[in-house]
């Protein structure tokens, strides 16, 4: 099977609607983990985090943990993203660890990304997360990385955090400008968002909207705007 094949075939996993989903792909999934192209391993990934409710949910974790260690930086990024639909106490000790050893700032953004996101369903010491957290931004200086930190802040109740989040929107670089935007999304989804930071966000994205030139942040600012 060429690289090509191999690529359609796993794309075709990844669309398959859910009760169409089945477990006899893994196979297939598990060979291609080992693939000599990265890739294939990048597109494997993704598909492997379709697998948290069946059987192979144990077999799928640990194929992704074999994946956060391989060599090419956005294979990691892309097995860090899928193991965090993985909600156990061994993937979140596993993200730890990658956190601290994670040389790449992308990938370690996603690292991070994902053990808040498996927190937010198995944590029950909230001032134990923040202050991981607290831990982290000590240390931090990657942009992407100090976001999703304050975020991880914010979710988990220290919703002064916001203030630091906005002030990012002034930030030079405009990737960082989205990344705002996207969790700004993300506060706005939240049924607990409260008016008071509602107009703290609309009073930033106002002034956004009057400076920014780049077309990608206007359009999504534009469509942050719509929520308010």
């Amino acid at each position: 099977m060429t690289d090509e094949e191999k690529l359609t075939l796993i794309q075709k996993y990844e669309e398959l609607p859910a009760e169409e989903f089945k477990e006899d792909c893994f196979e297939d999934l598990k060979k291609f983990a080992s693939d000599k192209d990265d890739t294939v391993k990048i597109f494997t990934a993704s598909v492997l985090s379709r697998f948290v409710n069946t059987a192979k949910r144990k077999e799928a974790i640990e194929i992704l943990l074999q994946l956060c260690h391989e060599e090419n930086e956005l294979v990691r990024t892309e097995a860090y993203d899928a193991i965090g639909c993985y909600c156990e106490k061994s993937v979140v000790k596993s993200l730890e660890k990658a956190v601290l050893s994670e040389k790449d700032g992308l990938a370690r953004s996603y690292a991070i990304d994902s053990w808040i996101y498996v927190q937010q369903h198995l944590c029950t010491n909230e001032t134990e997360v923040i202050g991981y957290l607290n831990a982290i931004l000590e240390k931090e200086r990657d942009d992407n990385c100090i976001l999703n930190c304050l975020y991880g802040k914010y979710s988990f109740g220290e919703r002064a955090a916001l203030d630091e989040i906005l002030n990012y929107i002034k930030n030079t670089d405009y990737h960082i400008r989205c990344s705002v935007l996207s969790i700004i999304q993300l506060i706005l989804e939240d049924e607990n968002c409260t008016e008071k930071c509602k107009r703290k966000i609309k009073a930033t994205l106002t002034k956004l909207l009057k400076r920014e030139k780049t077309n990608a942040v206007k359009e999504q600012a534009e469509e942050v705007m719509r929520w308010l």
